[in-house]
């Protein structure tokens, strides 16, 4: 059980409490500050007691019970405790059901799925509508998973939890060039656990890297240089085919005129 603290508003394990004046007081293990909550004041009215006569005794005096003054319920709480909003305490949902760490169920889609993009199945289809993969002719071979990142991805199932290790994951995914393998492992997880928000939100970031464009990281390093020298390596030789034409006319036209 867990409660929200008033002052930082932070969801707290409601471990102790203590009453006090006949309220209840949890301190916030976060930021020390105390919640405090008291219980609605009751009126008594004002009765009187009267008490049955003995046989054969004199009637006697009612006696006046003093009454309990009547006290609002916004003022319920003394100056001395200031009045506070009810602790507002939070039930921890369980969390998703968390699939088996076997192969079958960390690399194999379950029934009901296509075997190949793992979108929903239909039991009269013939064919997938997602990637047009005929059933009959799926081969399991058609999707190869390397070695190591299986063995990367057996490890990622032991500590779920850990975005940092997903993060890895993805990396190294990238640099051998199986980041769309790693996306058909998410939503095969998707498909054992429904409701597993970390397989959601790797699917997610698997799809966002592979729309990433990086325009001039495939340019071998040092590729501008070698077309600027190149370029002037031509404008040089055009230069210089230009003149040598130019001295060959002028030398033409200068025979021209000597003849004449």
């Amino acid at each position: 059980m867990k409660f929200q603290c008033d002052a930082c508003e932070r969801l707290v394990p409601l471990e102790a409490y203590r009453t006090e004046a006949g309220g209840l007081v949890v301190t916030c293990g976060r930021c020390g500050a105390d919640s405090r909550v008291g219980p609605p004041a009751t009126t008594a009215p004002r009765t009187e007691v009267r008490a049955a006569p003995a046989a054969g005794s004199a009637p006697v005096p009612s006696v006046p019970v003093p009454s309990v003054p009547v006290v609002p319920p916004s003022e319920s709480w003394s100056a001395a405790a200031p009045v506070t909003p009810a602790l507002r305490v939070v039930r921890s949902e369980p969390g998703p059901v968390a699939a088996p760490l076997t192969d079958d169920a960390l690399f194999e889609p379950p029934p009901g799925v296509c075997p190949k993009c793992v979108a929903p199945r239909r039991e009269e289809a013939l064919s997938c509508p997602q990637c047009g993969l005929v059933y009959v002719n799926y081969q399991p071979e058609e999707q190869p998973l390397s070695d190591v990142l299986a063995e990367a991805w057996r490890t990622l199932a032991a500590r779920w939890e850990d975005w940092d290790a997903h993060d890895r994951l993805m990396t190294l995914a990238v640099g051998r060039g199986e980041l769309a393998m790693v996306g058909r492992l998410y939503r095969i997880r998707l498909a054992h656990v429904p409701d597993d928000a970390v397989a959601r939100r790797g699917r997610d970031e698997v799809v966002r890297r592979a729309t990433l464009v990086v325009p001039s990281s495939m340019e071998p390093v040092g590729t501008p240089n070698v077309l600027h020298r190149l370029k002037t390596v031509a404008v040089g030789v055009g230069f210089i085919v230009v003149l040598v034409l130019a001295v060959l006319v002028f030398q033409h036209l200068r025979t021209l005129s000597a003849g004449y």
